[in-house]
């Protein structure tokens, strides 16, 4: 049938008809990739409904595991950006031992990490010595440097304290003897001010926060006396308790606007700093808190030992500028009773409180080694005048015609004089972690005389009465107030990490700042690097 008009301009109107939509769908399809994709999709899937239908199904599995992983990713970064949400085990956890230090013959009495640094610290000896280590850079295959400084001290280096930029390094003797260091060359400490004072015994010393040109040193007289490093010449003292009474000043913390002191007491002494032209003109007495337990206070004989045989003396002062789990200041004091106590500070009312308290094992005197216990025993017989020092025990010997009573009474004094000169060598000297405040309520690091470092977790409980931490060593150093604390049922921290590598009871442990390494040290000499596990 042929062609009619009508018919042809009909086939042509649809045409054009078809090239429009055609033209349309591609210009939307061209603006959106995803449309121009399902079409596709669509199209090689026979464009039938049930096709469609099963292509939107594909498509919202995909978007869902797209969803699934963006999470898991996020949630990866999370934890990498908040470590703190881990659990402490996972978080204190180490990879080895880094560095074994083996210079010293003498036990090592007290460690202490440079300010901001991580690769220069300090230890100090029995015997007197000062040794300063230089450790290689991060990746570097060397030996740390060792160098011994000038003997200054005659008996037990009993604290060490960096200034805020590492220029200079205090050193505080038994034999009342308190060095400053010129430290700008580690390999070559040079001591820039030595002072003396022969009627007292100086048993820890600390460098004043504002001023580092003053240092505070607590005496076995009961009195916390102010230096100037510049001059040599006393700045100011004070006098906790009279010197008959047999008190000694055995930890000093500061901040900048307080001063702690603790006693062989068991007592807290806070000291407001009164400043003048931003240097201090005196300390103001405000406020005492007593952390030791009633009825285990210190007999009079320990106090010349700075009250470490009593069981009770504040061993340890670390100051906290903010912890998370108290919204302040907190403190950390430790008693040779072997409580840990976490105090908060309130420094605009000049008052503090106990926040919470926990207990572990005292260390015991019983566990140090023979030589050790000769040559504390000696040095507690040498006069604090001289820089005196040896390694044989002067102790009294009983006449062969004495009879056995006597021989047995001088026998059990030589033990006790022996066993109490031990004591200032194995203290209860914990350290915090100085990350862990920041996240929580601070974990704390402490030697044991089981040849154990521990990593104890003071806000979590342990539920086991007897599982301590540094069960291994007898009680000799708690007292009544151990006793006390046993029967009524105590709490213990939940001991988070365990590190075992000394062959002796371990005597001093200190952090880097930034928690990169672990220093511990034990009563034969040996320092010990820990370098922890990095989490990401």
């Amino acid at each position: 049938m042929p062609e009619t008009g009508a018919m042809a301009e009909s086939r042509d109107s649809v045409a054009n008809g078809s090239a429009e939509a055609e033209r349309l769908r591609a210009l939307l399809l061209g603006r959106s990739p995803t449309a121009c994709v399902a079409r596709e999709l669509w199209r090689a899937n026979t464009g039938t409904y049930s096709a469609y239908r099963d292509l939107l199904h594909a498509r919202k599995e995909l978007a869902a595991a797209a969803h699934a992983g963006a999470e898991g990713a996020s949630a990866a970064l999370r934890a990498a950006a908040a470590p703190h949400t881990l659990p402490a085990t996972v978080k204190y956890s180490f990879e080895g031992v880094k560095h074994v230090l083996a210079e010293s013959t003498s036990p090592v009495s007290v460690v202490a990490f440079a300010a901001l640094r991580n690769d220069l610290l300090a230890y100090g000896c029995a015997d007197g010595e000062l040794w300063l280590v230089l450790l290689p850079a991060a990746g570097a295959h060397t030996q740390p440097v060792c160098s011994k400084a000038r003997r200054m001290h005659g008996q037990v280096v009993q604290a060490l304290d960096w200034t805020y930029d590492n220029s200079q390094l205090l050193s505080v003797g038994a034999d009342a003897s308190l060095c400053v260091w010129d430290v700008a060359d580690p390999a070559d400490p040079t001591c820039i001010r030595s002072i003396s004072c022969p009627a007292t015994s100086f048993l820890c010393g600390r460098f004043h926060r504002v001023n580092f040109s003053l240092a505070m040193v607590g005496t076995s007289r009961g009195a916390l006396e102010i230096w100037n490093s510049n001059t040599g010449m006393q700045h100011s003292r004070y006098q906790l308790a009279t010197e008959k009474s047999g008190v000694a000043v055995t930890a000093i913390e500061c901040s900048n606007h307080h001063v702690f002191v603790g006693d062989s007491t068991g007592t807290l002494h806070l000291y407001a700093c009164e400043l003048k032209e931003r240097q201090l003109s005196r300390l103001r007495p405000a406020f005492r808190l007593r952390l030791a337990l009633p009825g285990s206070s210190s007999s009079s004989s320990s106090h010349a030992a700075g009250g470490a045989g009593g069981g009770c003396s504040v061993t340890t002062l670390q100051y906290v500028p903010f912890c998370r789990a108290t919204d302040s200041p907190v403190l950390l004091a430790a008693l040779q009773d072997g409580s840990l106590c976490v105090v908060k500070a309130n420094e605009v009312r000049h008052t503090a409180e106990l926040h919470l308290r926990r207990w572990v094992q005292p260390p015991s005197a019983a566990a140090l080694p023979s030589n050790v216990l000769s040559s504390a025993a000696s040095s507690s017989s040498s006069t604090p005048s001289g820089p005196s020092f040896s390694t044989k025990a002067h102790l009294p010997a009983a006449s062969p015609s004495a009879s056995p009573a006597t021989a047995a009474a001088t026998a059990a004094r030589s033990v006790a004089a022996t066993a109490a000169a031990a004591a200032t060598l194995l203290r209860l000297r914990p350290a915090i972690c100085p990350l862990s405040p920041i996240h929580d309520v601070p974990i704390i690091t402490y030697g044991s005389d089981d040849t154990s470092v521990y990593i104890v977790d003071v806000s979590a409980k342990s539920f086991s009465a007897g599982a301590g931490a540094g069960g291994g060593g007898g009680g000799g150093g708690g007292g009544s107030a151990a006793a006390a604390a046993a029967a009524a049922g105590q709490d213990r921290p939940l001991i988070v990490n365990a590190l075992k590598a000394h062959r002796a009871a371990v005597t001093a442990v200190s952090w880097s700042y930034d928690e990169a390494l672990l220093a511990s040290a034990d009563a034969v000499g040996t320092l010990v690097l820990w370098q922890r596990c990095r989490l990401f």
